[in-house]
């Protein structure tokens, strides 16, 4: 199994850019395959406390918020705070930026063929937004000011985005696309720092000015995920299944981990690539049942590993371990699949929700400011990691606040946490994290299943896949 900054990664298609608005609504939406894992190590920034909230408001596409911008004047910001003691500012020093404000852009998932798949990522970002303004004065003088943009679930919808947002905004923070390769292109020619949640194509984690709160590498596997699952299975691991959607980075990234675990010592007697538009899961079940297999491992969008699972319910089959990715670690996977969910393990690389956690807290006690009734989420907590990095990344230029600045910052973050949120990521490196944590469903709560705490880490392993 592979951590994933994760994460999570989302499938990419098989087509060229564009290829959102080439396949159908079904497909789009299944194109959802988050990858995590991660590890315990030291923090970029200070630990800080809640001071006040200024409640703000639920942000549509290519709207502003918090306008509350800090006069140069102002008092700075203390020592220990998120952005440190810079006093002084320096104007406008590049595209988005004033004497007393820095404009922020999230480009997310909000429409599409499931409405509101990445929304959590940006009311994350509003969050932190609000949150920071608040409570931890400015940066170098400047406020925050959050502008956010709806990316469609479609290529085409990010690639829109963010060319209004290399206009308008000083960088992108928090962002969350299934279809992130759209907007590739035009971030890289605006030069745009863009600090996202997590990229999930392989061309967006190739353009040199974005980089994943979750970072990931698809031929890079850490040890850590299969030697956990060989600990907490010791008797299924001679007898394992690997199940994904065939689209291409489902596909890579089911292989590359089927790799690793099969060098970590894991054996694996049925493999099957399924069709998104499959949907009589029925002979895949028969197959695990004919096969033997104790173990299954599941790369794709939620909604089909419920497919899988209710499938395999109606057969009477129930495999020792139903393994999956970060999507799965959501209210939403809970109701959708009810009892035949139940059982199911996910790796990550965060913080567990269940878990006290000063991080998660806060982002939880922001979340409910400025969308009441929201549940904190894995990409949730990435967005809110991104904007952290970004805090911290600009404070440290100082005054003459420009992109490259910011981008060269970016580039020496290797063991990034967000203060202990998450488990260390290569940020700056683009590689992916060392170590995970798995959890499990039971009764329709999530628990640690392993280690018995923090994170478990290991080597990364080089499978060859998609390198």
């Amino acid at each position: 199994m592979r951590p994933r900054a994760a994460l999570i990664v989302l499938a990419t298609c098989v087509l060229v850019a564009g290829c959102g608005s080439r396949i159908t609504d079904e497909q789009r939406a299944a194109l959802v395959a988050p990858r995590a894992g991660t590890g315990v190590g030291p923090g970029e920034d200070a630990a800080v406390g809640d001071n006040g909230a200024v409640p703000g408001t639920e942000g549509v596409a290519g709207q502003e918020q918090n306008n509350n911008p800090q006069q140069p004047n102002q008092q700075p910001n203390p020592p220990g705070s998120i952005a440190g003691g810079c006093q002084g500012t320096g104007g406008a020093t590049d595209k988005g930026v004033t004497a007393g404000e820095i404009t922020i852009a999230n480009i997310s998932d909000i429409s599409g063929p499931v409405p509101g798949i990445f929304q959590s990522a940006q009311q994350a970002t509003k969050a932190f937004v609000e949150y920071f303004n608040a409570t931890q004065g400015a940066i170098c003088g400047r406020k925050l000011k959050l502008v956010s943009f709806d990316s469609r679930t479609d290529s085409g919808g990010d690639q829109q985005a963010t060319a209004q947002a290399c206009e308008q905004a000083f960088a992108l923070v928090g962002s969350m696309s299934g279809f992130d390769q759209g907007g590739g292109p035009a971030a890289t020619n605006c030069g745009i720092p863009d600090l996202r949640a997590s990229t999930v194509t392989v061309q967006r984690q190739r353009v040199p000015v974005s980089f994943g709160a979750a970072s990931n590498v698809v031929n890079l596997v850490s040890s850590a995920g299969p030697d956990l699952v060989k600990s907490a299975f010791p008797g299924a691991i001679g007898s394992a299944a690997y199940l994904y959607l065939n689209v291409d980075a489902s596909s890579q990234n089911a292989r590359s981990m089927q790799k690793a675990a099969e060098q970590r010592g894991i054996k694996f007697v049925y493999s099957q690539a399924i069709d998104i538009a499959d949907v009589n899961y029925a002979p895949y079940v028969a197959k695990l049942k004919e096969t033997g297999a104790k173990i299954v491992y599941w790369i794709g969008s939620a909604q089909y590993a419920v497919r899988l699972q209710q499938a395999m319910r109606q057969q009477g089959y129930t495999p020792e371990a139903f393994i999956t990715d970060p999507s799965a670690y959501d209210p939403q996977y809970i109701r959708q699949g009810g009892a035949a969910v139940d059982g199911t393990v996910v790796y990550t690389n965060g913080a567990l929700l269940e878990e006290n956690n000063a991080q998660v807290a806060l982002y939880r006690q922001w979340l409910g400011r400025i969308a009441p009734g929201a549940a904190p989420s894995y990409f949730g907590m990435f967005a809110w990691a991104a904007a952290r990095l970004f805090v911290t990344s600009a404070a440290k230029v100082g005054p003459q606040l420009t992109r490259k600045a910011v981008l060269d910052q970016v580039r020496g973050v290797r063991e990034f946490t967000a203060e202990g949120m998450v488990a260390p990521q290569d940020v700056g490196g683009k590689r992916t994290s060392a170590c995970m944590t798995l959890v499990r469903l039971k009764g329709g709560t999530w628990s640690r299943l392993a280690p018995a705490s923090g994170y478990s880490c290991g080597a990364l392993i080089d499978t060859g896949v998609g390198g």
